[in-house]
Formats: C-alpha cells, structure tokens, sequence
C-alpha cells in the first residue's frame, strides 16, 4: 500500500501520533506533507484573545506551561519533528502552505498513493480528495457522527456523556461525515478532565489507526464500513469563554 500523509504540525499530541504511525509503516509511506500556518491567525484580535482566555480556563496554566515547553523543544531541539523522522526513514518531505495549491497537486498526483492520511487543519477540496485509489481517511476525538466540529472531548465532558471515543473515516466534502472504518470507545469518569481525556485518546490514536489501515488493504474492505448518518449528526465549533466558565463548574462539582 503506498500510504500518503499531510499533518500541521503539532509537537504535543498529533506528532507524536503520526510518528507511531511512519515507524509502523515507514516502508509504504511515499511522502509527507507539512502544512505551515495555524486556525488562529484566521480569527480576528478578538476571537483570538477570546481563544487563548478559554483554552487556559479549560486546559488550566500548568498545562499551557508544558506546552509551551513541547513547542519549544520542537523548535529548538527537533523533538516530537516529523521531518526529523522521516529525513531518517528517507521518507520525501514536502513542506507547502495548503495541501490544495495546484502545484501539490500536480506533485501527489504522481506517487499514485492509495490512501492520504490527512491530519492538517485544510479544508480539502474535491480535486484533493478524488486523488488516491481509496480515499483520504482522518482521526476525529469523537464517536462520529455526534459531536463532528472542534474539540469534541470537550463538549461531551460538558455535555455529561458516559464515552468519548475515536472515530477513523474516509473524507468527503463534508465535516467529519465520510464513512467510518474504525471506532474505539474510551469511558469518562467523574474526576476526568479534558486534559485526562486527551491523553486517552492519543495514547488509543495509534492503535485505531493500525486498525483502519489494516482494513483497508482488504478488497471487501467495504463491508466493514460503518455508517456515518447525518440525521443523527451533532456540530461544535471551538469553546469561548461562557464554555469555559461551565466547564469549570462541571469540574468542580465532579471534583466535589
């Protein structure tokens, strides 16, 4: 299987997923696509103000700290780089401003790859998406098709829900709303946190994505897709501050 992946950085959580991932399958992997930019320089000075209040109410200082720190020994010491890994596997690295820029296009076109695992923050257009044999497939932190949209461990903690989960699916047009290939159901506890949940989810990332991969070099492969139905779609888009003071009261009075 020739295997195709685009990532936005990410030193905290999705590098290190995705690098499970190449030293999997660093013999099928033909290229990686780093996609530079980030959502928040698309918002507005107030949006963006908003954004940073809310992630610390939610994420707490400590958290942002550490983080702070990943980014840092990212860019300073290459640690958690996807680039790092893949000069050492020889894996073909194109570093590129969106994945739908003509010229990409022209180059994937001629890895003839069978699946693009796409883990950028592009909305991929149609022309992107009819590109390799089997589709274009994603990880979202959500039993799809509830809670499609941003941050979904988040508003199901706010929500009350007893599972979050993880849900590999092929891309189409839509939001999160392609045929699913793989789901895995994490419970939340009471003394849970998102902070606690993320970790969960990326600690089980690799495995459901192993899993998917797997499925997809079958040729009946079709027969274990699961539906992924609009009718009983739910959509969220990133926390503002309001969510953030109601995820503190929820944390609380779990807490207490």
């Amino acid at each position: 299987m020739r295997i195709f992946i685009s990532v936005s950085n990410d030193p905290v959580f999705v590098n290190p997923f995705l690098i499970k991932i190449i030293e999997q399958y660093k013999k099928e992997i033909v290229g990686i696509a780093i996609v530079k930019g980030s959502i928040i320089k698309k918002k507005s000075l107030i949006k963006t103000i908003d954004y940073f209040i809310t992630l610390v109410l939610i994420t707490g200082v400590f958290s942002i700290i550490k983080k702070i720190i990943e980014v840092l020994k990212f860019k300073i010491l290459k640690i958690n780089s996807i680039s790092k890994v893949a000069l050492k596997y020889n894996i073909p690295i194109f570093e590129i401003n969106s994945i739908n820029k003509k010229s990409f296009i022209v180059d994937i076109k001629k890895l003839e790859v069978d699946i693009i695992i796409n883990q950028s923050q592009n909305i991929l257009k149609k022309e992107i998406l009819e590109i390799p044999k089997i589709g274009v497939i994603n990880r979202h932190a959500a039993l799809l098709p509830k809670y499609r949209g941003r941050l979904a461990p988040f508003w199901a903690y706010i929500n009350s829900e007893k599972e979050i989960g993880i849900s590999i699916h092929f891309v189409d047009e839509g939001i999160d709303s392609g045929l699913i290939i793989v789901q895995k159901r994490i419970e939340i506890k009471k003394r849970d946190s998102l902070n606690s949940l993320l970790k969960k989810i990326f600690e089980l990332s690799p495995i459901a994505m192993y899993e998917a991969i797997e499925i997809l070099r079958k040729d009946n492969y079709h027969e274990f897709l699961i539906e992924n139905n609009n009718n009983e779609a739910t959509y969220f888009s990133s926390p503002r501050f309001k969510d953030g003071i109601k995820y503190i009261c929820k944390r609380l009075k779990n807490l207490f």
